[in-house]
């Protein structure tokens, strides 16, 4: 639990949620406190954050322990059930608690709620900065003589109050480094999307308010002070404004420069943005391509390739040029790019999932999200569930079971796909394997997927979890059964795999090795050549004698091998060690000496650099 304390003679009141992780924050409840303190209210707050997986009993047990008389949660789809849980104990255990609730998950049914739960005394809805203010004044004024319990629900129901972005005093508090230590910090910069997505609550709220431009610039210098290893912009569509996204982004890479943050080749800060792809604009996109790496994360939401299901759900896009686009993004290989879909939307079949599925996989992003749709309170697809004959899950987070178009086996079947697609692609441990199989074997990468989906059950194997190097061994050998023709090169590419993102584990047993005696002859005669050491990073060469030999991993592979990997054609061969001459040798054999400390900044792929032999 992270408790953040104002020492005061005022009223004791805590702002409260459940995180899904530990590592995750929650910038609502600072903006409310700042708010509120800004009002000069006489309140004590208390920030209280906890996450899902840690005990009811616990949770209650922290709340009374600190003797506060009033405590807000905010609410969302993945905490909403646990947060219910607490609420009715911690009203059990103590009666004249009054209890606030707010957030998306509470925003659209909430007179419901507070008669399924009437331990709940009062519920915010929307924007609950100056809602939250006016309560807190009012419960502080009563004498107490009134009972919450004998009074009309509706009468509990607090509307939100927009408010103007300018008044809002920054969230984040003194103590920020310590607030937020060993956590993913959220920014936000305006608020609203211009987009009606009617699977998205952002179409309940047209139109886009931005934050004043010195608040914004004054608070990523203050995250950039603060050292923190990841910056989540929360923007729902960052770029919807072309000049604000462009002068954020120059802000960013001209701040990190002057700060000397490129020269180790990886930031130390990483900003993640959700963008809309289909807007950028060529001069943007050229300035993208020229961002230095390792600085910017890009969420796109794709959702789908299929003109139906994006004309049911509400969404325009063009597949072609936003293609185009994101593959202009994805060959220079300086911005992380993470790439959605959404199973399950209306209109959808397994089929046309299962080519929107190779239309993304093809662009060559780092990251595919395979999402399943939910029906969240509020959204248009929610509200016409029953029309579409959408059936979802009534428990939070109100995940899609069926379509008219896509049973609920199907479903199960492409969840079982997205698990594989986490483990092999996600991880980015079997890049050249991957390329291979989808390339060379496959016609569609789904069917790969699909393929690879129905071994690990037909064995059992998708029902346990399997650790990184038992990965490596059950690709091998569903390779040797079912592609025994290409298990001779898959062979070299696992190992290649496996030298290139393992940086001191032993060879697995059944990877080809081919080094004989001459191996550690070889290795240290390689290890001194001048033309070598000059390819490697500085932090290798430093490196003592023993801990350079032992951590720099040089792997011999057939000719067959070299052929294939100096000849491929793909995008995400970043950084790539073959020098054009060498493209045009023929050889028996080849030496690849892999640097663990010049890495790809988002895959962790090591640097490889091509020997080809003398004696050739």
């Amino acid at each position: 639990m992270v408790i953040q304390k104002q020492q005061s003679e005022a009223t004791p009141v805590a702002l409260a949620t459940l995180n899904a992780k530990f590592i995750h924050s929650n910038l609502a409840l600072d903006y409310l406190r700042a708010y509120c303190e800004g009002q000069q209210l006489p309140v004590s707050f208390q920030i209280l954050e906890f996450h899902i997986n840690q005990p009811v009993d616990y949770i209650v047990g922290e709340i009374l322990s600190l003797g506060v008389r009033i405590i807000g949660f905010s609410c969302y789809i993945w905490n909403i059930s646990e947060t219910l849980h607490v609420i009715s104990r911690l009203k059990l255990a103590k009666p004249d608690m009054t209890i606030i609730i707010g957030g998306p998950e509470v925003s659209y049914d909430a007179e419901a709620l507070l008669q399924q739960h009437p331990e709940i005394d009062y519920c915010i809805t929307g924007e609950g900065e100056r809602s939250l203010a006016g309560l807190l004044a009012r419960l502080l004024s009563s004498d107490g003589s009134q009972d919450i319990r004998q009074t009309e629900v509706l009468e509990r129901i607090i509307p939100g109050e927009p408010v103007d972005l300018a008044e809002l005093p920054s969230p984040y508090p003194a103590n920020m480094v310590e607030r937020y230590r060993n956590k993913l910090v959220y920014l936000e910069t305006s608020r609203g999307c211009p987009f009606a997505c009617r699977y998205c609550l952002s179409a309940n709220t047209r139109g886009v308010k931005y934050f004043p431009w010195e608040r914004v610039k004054g608070e990523l210098l203050k995250l950039l002070d603060g050292g923190f290893p990841q910056i989540k912009l929360i923007d729902r569509t960052f770029n919807a404004n072309q000049a604000w996204a462009r002068r954020i982004f120059e802000f960013l890479v001209e701040e990190n420069a002057r700060r000397g943050a490129f020269d180790a080749g990886k930031p130390p800060t990483v900003f993640h943005f959700e963008i809309n792809a289909d807007v950028l604009t060529e001069e943007l996109i050229t300035y993208l391509r020229s961002v230095p790496p390792g600085l910017f994360q890009f969420e796109i939401g794709i959702q789908s390739t299929t003109p139906a299901v994006l004309e049911a759900v509400g969404r325009k896009s063009e597949w072609q040029e936003l293609a185009k686009t994101i593959r202009r993004l994805a060959e220079k290989g300086n911005i992380h790019l993470h790439l959605d879909l959404i199973a399950g939307l209306p209109e959808e079949t397994y089929e046309s999932f299962r080519e929107s599925f190779d239309d993304v996989y093809r662009l060559g992003g780092h990251r595919i999200q395979l999402g399943f749709l939910k029906l969240l309170k509020g959204s248009g697809l929610r509200l016409k569930s029953e029309e579409l004959g959408l059936v979802f899950d009534s428990y939070a987070p109100y995940e899609i079971i069926s379509t008219p178009t896509m049973s609920a086996l199907d479903l199960v079947r492409l969840k079982e796909i997205e698990s594989l697609l986490e483990q092999y692609h996600n991880s980015h441990r079997f890049g050249l394997t991957l390329w291979l199989l989808c390339e060379e074997v496959y016609t569609s990468s789904f069917q790969f997927f699909e393929d690879l989906a129905a071994y690990f059950r037909e064995l059992g194997l998708h029902q346990v979890s399997h650790s990184q190097l038992t990965l490596y061994d059950i690709l091998y050998r569903y390779i040797r059964q079912c592609h025994p023709d290409v298990l001779p090169m898959a062979r070299e590419t696992l190992k290649f795999d496996f030298l290139r993102t393992e940086h001191h584990r032993p060879l697995r047993t059944w990877m080809p090795d081919k080094l004989g005696k001459e191996y550690k002859h070889v290795k240290k005669k390689l290890l001194q050549d001048p033309k070598i050491i000059e390819q490697l990073h500085p932090a290798t060469v430093s490196l003592s004698p023993r801990d350079f030999a032992q951590q720099v991993r040089i792997g011999r592979f057939s000719a067959d091998f070299v052929k294939l990997l100096i000849h491929r054609d793909s995008p995400r061969s970043f950084p790539d060690g073959v020098s054009q001459e060498q493209k045009n040798v023929v050889t028996d054999y080849g030496w690849l000496i892999f640097d663990h400390h010049r890495s790809d900044p988002w895959t962790a792929e090591s640097a490889y650099s091509l020997i080809i032999p003398e004696d050739r």
